[in-house]
């Protein structure tokens, strides 16, 4: 609650408690804040309003584990918008700050600042409601689904929660531990509309039984008819467990906005005589009753004595109705309601008049990439707005702006608007904007960075390249110092570069890099210095350069200081040169993808050197390492991408020696030559090779024999180059995500026939040995 960090924001704190009422379970942990996170840390109104919503979860407990025991085989507790009301709107990130809890509510959290004052009252912009009828939970007032509402009025204590018409939550006594809950009371508050039905779950709460079956089931069902009359049917409960109590009272809350005609009971067929009693404190004490109550006020649990104790909330009426202990497992249970009424007065529509229709446009100073901000003039007896965008309806906009946000770049949308008040609405205008181009279009995606300092979290440095910026930060292991460490991106694609942009936390916070420098490489061995960063400590995004728009594959951060010697950042984001073309490494043919095909090039062209009349052309492209030789490292690039690629975390960098040794000196004319070829100490050896260059006058090539080589692939090569000399390319390379060698064994022999008696002279030139990462280490 009120999260690990920070602290001493009474809004936060507040917001905080309120939406989680909403969720499974609540943790207080304050570790790493400036205060304790508790309900009552930051003082009044924080505590009455957190006391209020706390009971409130409590109260709801019956409806949580009904849902919570749904969530085993069908749809879970918290429910994304797409999951309840699958359209274009909601899978896209329009709904991303809602979610429905159950069937039933409706969560739309107060997540930022929008339109704050002082005292932490704000308002709500785009809380979608699905087609339907929905009420606002805590004032009663209705709303037709299938819109966008805006400008929600959210003081410090609301949250905005809307509850889907024909709602049956079952619910009991405001406790502070589930020890306190009456066992001998069930409470169902109900919304009639059409034909609505809940079945309300229950067990022991304490074992693993419900495992074995041992729990109840109760059916309740609400149905309205076309006379306005309304019957709610609770069915008799259905199973048992250790502790269960049969003996219930039954309470219902029915949401009205008039006194009904004519209330009814029935247990088992048996009617029930009911009381009407004249005030609450009767209706509390009393059995087989019944009470309108006009105004109920929510704010029950507020600090004795606290300013937010004067405090008056109230919602629409609900007919209270109290029947006494019964089993109920017996027999069924019916309230019948006669003039059912539930129209809540609209508080939106209140001016009458007719109206002229607004004056909207787009500026030019409002239009970004992915944002619109259509502004207007403010229309006479106008008590709100709507606008139709993209077959959405967007009302009860109360001010002359809304911004329209996720819009696509260099894309022409059109708008029509109008003003609504109690009389009607204005006719429509019309009018359109086309925004801008995309600030990222030539920013590199898809990077790959490492970090030689530990990362916090299951994500950890993956999160600063993956274009999100906002709840999505980076920071190195917490409690342990990172600095120096280095940042080193795989941009995976070489391209021509032009900057690099860094935002660093909003708060430039522990973590947030001040100086370092800035190298770049083709191949992560040769590095060539970019120059040095020094960057003053606050949220702006840094602007790293590029003087002479070099072309590479990888970026190296090397990093002096940074705040509390972390590091941190919300996004690292690359760029290339505008207009230019990137390029896979290890692409021989050039189809803009990595496959088998390019292996087998590599596999024929093995060995093959700067000089050779093949090499030059597309073959020279292959020479990633551009040291004149297509070698192990060339061939790793394509081969670590192929069969669903390497998994590189935690993998150690490799290291090693690779040793050739014969058993003789002296070989006669015809004799076989046996070269042992020894591995020591290897250490994360996902590929290797090596030239052995020898005299074709002398030796022959007769085969290699494999010992300890995994399930590497075998590409060695004898060739002979353009220049008329002829080596030996013992080659080996794993092909996706394999086992690579390790510690010291004999790897292979390779033979050769002496041709002539002969002196073994051979040695070992050009040797690399490879990790998964591509480091490499020269032997």
């Amino acid at each position: 609650m009120d999260g690990i960090f920070g602290g001493k924001n009474l809004q936060v704190n507040t917001r905080d408690f309120q939406w989680k009422t909403f969720t499974p379970m609540e943790l207080n942990m304050d570790g790493w804040g400036s205060n304790e996170k508790y309900p009552h840390a930051l003082g009044e109104p924080g505590t009455s309003i957190n006391r209020w919503y706390l009971k409130l979860k409590s109260e709801l407990m019956p409806y949580t584990y009904s849902i919570a025991e749904e969530a085993v085989s069908g749809m879970p507790m918290i429910r994304a918008m797409f999951l309840e009301c699958p359209n274009a709107y909601t899978w896209s990130a329009a709904t991303q700050y809602q979610y429905m809890y159950g069937p039933y509510f409706l969560v739309a959290p107060i997540y930022q600042a929008t339109q704050t004052d002082e005292a932490g009252n704000d308002i709500r912009d785009g809380i979608y409601l699905p087609e339907g009828s929905w009420i606002d939970y805590f004032t009663g007032e209705k709303y037709e689904g299938n819109c966008i509402l805006n400008n929600f009025a959210a003081p410090l204590w609301k949250l905005p929660i809307f509850v889907k018409n024909g709602a049956i939550i079952p619910l009991t006594n405001p406790n502070n531990n589930v020890s306190e809950i009456n066992d001998g009371v069930r409470i169902y508050e109900i919304y009639p509309y059409g034909k609505s039905a809940f079945t309300e779950y229950d067990d022991d709460g304490i074992s693993e039984s419900y495992k074995r079956g041992e729990g109840v089931k109760t059916d309740i069902e609400s149905i309205v008819d076309n006379k306005n009359n309304v019957t709610v049917t609770i069915h008799p409960t259905k199973g048992s467990f250790v502790g269960f109590v049969k003996e219930k009272t039954t309470e219902f809350r029915i949401n009205v906005t008039a006194q009904p005609k004519r209330i009814t009971a029935q247990v088992g067929g048996r009617k029930v005589k009911l009381t009407n009693v004249a005030s609450r404190d009767a209706y509390i004490e009393g059995e087989n009753v019944y009470f309108y109550d006009k105004t109920p006020n929510l704010n029950k649990f507020a600090t004795p004595g606290s300013e937010f104790e004067k405090k008056v909330v109230t919602k629409n009426p609900q007919l209270l109705v109290k029947l006494g202990a019964e089993d109920v497992t017996a027999s069924a249970t019916t309230l019948r309601i006669e003039g059912f009424r539930f129209t809540p007065e609209d508080r939106h529509r209140i001016t009458a008049g007719a109206l002229s229709a607004p004056v909207a446009q787009v500026t030019t100073d409002y239009i970004e990439a992915y944002t619109l901000k259509p502004t207007w003039n403010q229309v006479a007896d106008a008590d709100f707005y709507e606008i139709d965008f993209e077959g959405m309806l967007y009302t009860t906009i109360k001010h002359t702006e809304l911004v329209f946000k996720d819009l696509t770049p260099e894309t022409s949308y059109s708008f029509k608007m109008r003003a609504v008040n109690k009389t009607g609405t204005s006719d429509w205008t019309e009018f359109s904007a086309i925004t801008k181009s995309d600030p990222l279009e030539f920013a590199i995606r898809d990077i790959k960075v490492e970090s030689t300092a530990a990362s916090q979290g299951r994500d950890g440095i993956k999160r600063l390249v993956d274009f999100v910026e906002s709840g999505d930060v980076w920071h190195t292991k917490y409690g342990e110092k990172a600095v120096p460490f280095e940042l080193t991106l795989d941009l995976v694609r070489v391209s021509q570069l032009d900057k690099f942009h860094y935002l660093p936390r909003t708060d430039a916070g522990n973590g947030t890099l001040l100086k370092g420098k800035v190298a770049y490489s083709m191949n992560r061995e040769e590095w060539i210095e970019a120059g040095a960063f020094e960057w003053q400590r606050n949220g702006d995004v840094k602007v790293f350069s590029f003087a002479n728009q070099p072309t590479a594959r990888y970026i190296r951060l090397s990093v002096t200081e940074a705040v509390g010697n972390y590091g941190s950042g919300r996004e690292i984001y690359v760029f290339k040169v505008p207009g230019t073309e990137s390029y896979l490494q290890g692409d021989i043919n050039f189809d803009g993808k990595i496959d088998g095909n390019d292996l087998t090039s590599y596999t024929n062209y093995t060995g093959l050197r700067k000089g050779d009349s093949d090499f030059e052309g597309y073959i020279s492209n292959g020479d990633i390492n551009k040291n004149g030789l297509i070698d192990a490292y060339d061939i790793s690039v394509v081969a670590t991408q192929l069969e669903g690629g390497v998994g590189t975390r935690g993998t150690e960098k490799v290291n090693g020696a690779v040793e050739i040794s014969t058993s003789k000196k002296i070989y006669a004319k015809d004799e076989l030559i046996e070269i042992e070829v020894k591995g020591i100490d290897l250490s994360a050896v996902n590929a290797l090779s090596f030239a052995l260059p020898y005299d074709q006058q002398a030796y022959e090539f007769a085969g290699v024999e494999l010992q300890h080589m995994g399930e590497m692939e075998n590409l060695t090569y004898d060739r002979l180059h353009s220049n008329g000399l002829k080596s030996l390319y013992p080659t080996f390379i794993n092909v996706g995500n394999k086992k690579t060698l390790e510690g010291t064994t004999n790897l292979f022999v390779l033979k050769f026939k002496a041709k002539r008696k002969l002196t073994f002279d051979l040695k070992l030139v050009d040797g690399l040995l490879v990790d998964k990462k591509l480091n490499t280490h020269k032997l």
